[in-house]
């Protein structure tokens, strides 16, 4: 039987910028990271650079789990992300993708520590669900 299972993504994009600044500046390697004008397939590019680390997919019934995770590696570097976002006009958000299997929908809300954070980063966030057979 498949379980839900959850992703939590958090991305810094913009332009153009070197992504090897971000690593070498907060220490975290990244999960991907892509060019602007990287090609995604033989017909398509990507529009902006990238930078971005993340969970794996991992069985959940609360996106707080692995949102937290992804808070801990960057909590201690808050203001650093800020400032090289602010310094390098980028933009930040957070992507939680849920896959929904067997109509067992996680708990998808957001306390007030993570609101905070993602306040204080100036970030997005993205909710993608997808309900499975």
């Amino acid at each position: 039987m498949e379980r839900t299972n959850v992703k939590v993504e958090f991305s810094i994009f913009g332009d153009q910028f070197d992504p090897n600044i971000i690593t070498n500046t907060l220490l975290i390697n990244p999960t991907r990271a892509w060019l602007k004008g990287d090609p995604i397939r033989r017909d398509l590019v990507r529009k902006e650079t990238c930078w971005g680390i993340a969970t794996d997919y991992e069985e959940s019934l609360d996106i707080n789990d692995q949102i937290d995770k992804v808070k801990a590696l960057i909590q201690d570097q808050k203001d650093q992300v800020v400032k090289l976002i602010e310094q390098n006009n980028l933009e930040c958000k957070f992507e939680v993708v849920i896959n929904i299997e067997n109509n067992l929908k996680p708990a998808m809300y957001l306390n007030k520590d993570i609101i905070k954070f993602i306040y204080d980063l100036g970030a997005e966030i993205d909710f993608d669900p997808y309900i499975c057979s």
